[in-house]
């Protein structure tokens, strides 16, 4: 039956309307202009009251027909979702998202009493939208200047937490209204309000009242009291705000106002509300929800909530089909946290590790670990820049031999001088002349600058670019980025996705995690529709791959070694505190199935202390670690096998000379390599496991110390699956003897 209003009513509202203009403090207190401004509010007000009311008028009786035409809702049937579940690459469960749910056919009729009472008065007497509340609504918004109050009703609401956002706009209002109005013309009073107390969000990560009894009280909605009851009334207006783990002196006024409506509205006396507030309230402690893989699920869900929105995300119902492999995840995770436990009774003062596979071939994201702990340390250093050292270096060594600039074979001044005001060193005694080659396997620092200035600053950036990486600032375009001194740096996710041009023939895949995601009826609302492109010749691709895995085999990644053929490289980054210190320690490596970035580090950037702490020392058997559980887990499919040694497979027939150990170092610290020298842009020092490079000032959040454990056991190759951290197998070949 529609609902039709009088002129009286319509009176009554205005002269409501005027009584909340004071006129003469106008006049006393603003003057001419101010009144003038006011009055343009209050006849806009009227005006658009007005429209609203008589549009209401007539819609109440046209609408549902417009809006059902419009919103589909009468082919639309509500029914209960379950939470959101993330699926792994192979098909099987990995994670729950969302809110937890527990559907229940009926409720408590004085919470049912109470919310109506609170929520929406007018549930009974309006067709989905309340005039009045919406005239008042438009009026305080004029005077605020903004979209400050809402007038939803439960219908309203029940529309947004079912299709939309919590976007305040007015066009959201305007969908609110069609949604609400088909709602009330398909289903009851009764079956709404049901709808409502099962999808209301009431905050601990639940949504309903049902669920919300259960996380707050530990009981079934059934068995509350009155006291809960208005409890979880209250918590409905604001469930962050009234929240009994933060807020519970907040929360306990919020539930005077919720008796005080009630007693108000006659339905219940003055006396049991009084009693009502008086009763104890028994909060079960909040214990959330546990991910499984917490740094990727967040990972994950940010991704999600750009892409589908956080509402509809969370809201339940959806499959999301992610590319994670499980026992490549579980292994990772493993290596991470087994080796961080190490560190401290190694004496290296590192708390973090961070670990990212990639299938260089499609682009999925395999595994990824963002620290060893969640629960001390939230921050996903995967995918946080960090100072990359030489792991930058071949790529722009990659690009150079692309572009023709230099071969293998390509002899380069080693010798420390000056590029334009920019002064690199090498560690200790360094030959020269040196090969192309024989600077990238033992990271000579010179020698690489003068790759970065032949092949020139622009084109390299475009290079890394088209290799996928987006952190480079305008700050960076110097030759500092040589030896990589960064304004920002670059995040392990990023570098491992750039080094998949290596192994997959100079093509970089589309980097993706998400295959799908579907809705409960399996219809698409994402896919992943990432293309690869190509980024070098396969024929430089292949050059590399022979340079990249000859440091591997006789250069500063020797400790990373494992049976399967595999190509890599180390960086480590200078501490401010100068010698027996560094930040970032990295090791990239791929074979030809798999690309894995590992950074360890401190994510408030503190300097890392400690006998041999260089990447190829540390981050390099930890990705040793990683890789023998695969191999023992028969994870990959390439058979493992007894490299050899460097070998000239590049084709283009240069002849070098026996590869001999890195020369050993130490970090160095000259006099113009202070963090406050304004010798350059981000000028960095000595570089990497023979010559050590400063990072940039990155701001990480604090962290508190990570885990200690045992000392890991002598080097072995980890027969046992890889169970235990692996400690360099050479430092005389990277770590200077002190």
């Amino acid at each position: 039956m529609a609902v039709r209003y009088n002129n009286l009513e319509l009176e009554a509202y205005i002269d409501y309307i005027l009584g909340d203009v004071d006129f003469a403090f106008i006049n006393r207190k603003a003057g001419k202009m101010r009144l003038l401004s006011k009055l343009g509010v209050f006849v806009a007000t009227v005006f658009l009251f007005v429209f609203c009311f008589y549009v209401g008028v007539t819609l109440t009786e046209t609408t549902p027909k417009v809006a059902n035409f419009f919103t589909g809702i009468s082919s639309w049937e509500y029914q209960i979702q379950g939470q959101t579940v993330v699926y792994y690459a192979d098909g099987t469960e990995m994670e729950k998202l969302g809110y937890q749910r527990q559907y229940s056919e009926d409720f408590p009729e004085f919470l049912k009493q109470a919310v109506v009472a609170v929520e929406d008065v007018r549930f009974y007497q309006h067709q989905g939208f309340d005039a009045k509340s919406i005239g008042r609504a438009i009026y305080n918004d004029l005077r605020a200047g903004s979209k400050a109050e809402g007038g939803s009703t439960i219908t309203q609401q029940l529309a947004r937490t079912l299709f939309l956002t919590n976007e305040k706009s007015f066009s959201r209002k305007i969908k609110e209204l069609f949604i609400a109005v088909s709602i009330e013309d398909k289903y009851t009073k009764d079956a709404i309000l049901n709808m409502y107390l099962n999808e209301i969000f009431v905050g601990r990560g639940c949504s309903g009242m049902a669920a919300g009894a259960k996380t707050y009280f530990g009981k079934d909605v059934s068995k509350l009291n009155k006291a809960e009851m208005t409890i979880l009334v209250g918590i409905i207006q604001s469930p962050g705000w009234y929240s009994p783990d933060t807020n519970l002196e907040g929360l306990k006024s919020r539930q005077q106002t919720v008796v005080q409506v009630l007693v108000e509205q006659g339905i219940i006396s003055e006396a049991e509300g009084q009693s009502i507030l008086k009763q104890p309230l028994n909060f079960k402690a909040f214990q959330p929800y546990a991910a499984k893989h917490p740094y990727y699920t967040s990972y994950l869900s940010s991704i999600l909530e750009d892409e589908i929105g956080a509402e509809r995300l969370y809201g339940g119902g959806l499959k999301i089909y992610t590319t994670i492999d499980r026992d490549m995840q579980l292994a990772a995770e493993s290596s991470v946290t087994t080796n961080a436990s190490s560190f401290s009774r190694r004496g290296i003062s590192a708390r973090d590790i961070a670990l990212v596979s990639i299938d260089p071939e499609s682009g999925g994201l395999k595994a990824m670990v963002g620290g060893p702990d969640w629960s001390k340390n939230q921050v996903n250093m995967a995918v946080m820049p960090r100072q990359p050292g030489s792991v930058i270096k071949p790529l722009y060594y990659a690009a150079a031999i692309d572009e023709g600039i230099i071969k293998p074979i390509t002899v380069l001044n080693n010798k420390k001088r000056d590029f334009n005001g920019y002064s690199p060193d090498n560690y200790a005694a360094s030959p020269e002349k040196v090969s192309a080659r024989e600077a990238l396997i033992h990271s000579y620092n010179v020698a690489s600058v003068e790759v970065l200035s032949k092949l020139g600053v622009e084109k390299a950036i475009k290079f890394m670019s088209a290799c996928g990486i987006t952190s480079i600032q305008k700050e960076d375009h110097n030759l500092a980025l040589g030896l990589g001194g960064m304004s920002k740096g670059i995040s392990p996710l990023q570098m491992a996705a750039a080094y998949t041009i290596f192994p997959n023939q100079g093509k970089q895949p589309g980097i993706h995690t998400v295959i799908k995601v579907v809705d409960s009826k399996n219809k698409v609302l994402f896919k992943d529709e990432t293309v690869s492109q190509r980024v070098m010749s396969s024929g430089s691709a292949k050059t590399m791959d022979s340079i990249l895995k000859a440091v591997v085999n006789s250069g500063t990644g020797s400790n990373a070694r494992v049976a399967i053929a595999s190509g890599g490289k180390t960086g480590t980054t200078e501490g401010a505190a100068g010698q027996k210190t560094a930040r970032d320690l990295w090791y990239v490596g791929y074979t030809s199935e798999l690309v894995t970035a590992v950074w360890v580090g401190n994510s408030d950037n503190s300097e890392i202390k400690g006998f041999g702490t260089y990447g190829g020392t540390v981050a390099g058997p930890i990705w040793r670690d990683y890789m023998n559980r695969l191999i023992n887990l028969g994870v990959l499919k390439e058979a493992p096998v007894r490299q050899q040694g460097d070998e000239d497979n590049d084709g283009d027939g240069d002849q070098e000379e026996a590869v001999t150990p890195a020369q050993p170092e130490e970090p160095l610290l000259p006099a113009d390599n202070d963090l406050n020298s304004n010798n350059g842009p981000n000028r960095p020092g000595l570089d990497d496991e023979d010559n050590q490079t400063r990072p940039g000032d990155t701001q990480e959040p604090p962290m508190q110390p990570g885990p200690t454990g045992e000392e890991p056991g002598d080097d072995t190759e980890n027969g046992d699956g890889g169970q235990e951290p692996v400690t360099d197998t050479n430092p005389d070949s990277e770590a200077a003897t002190r």
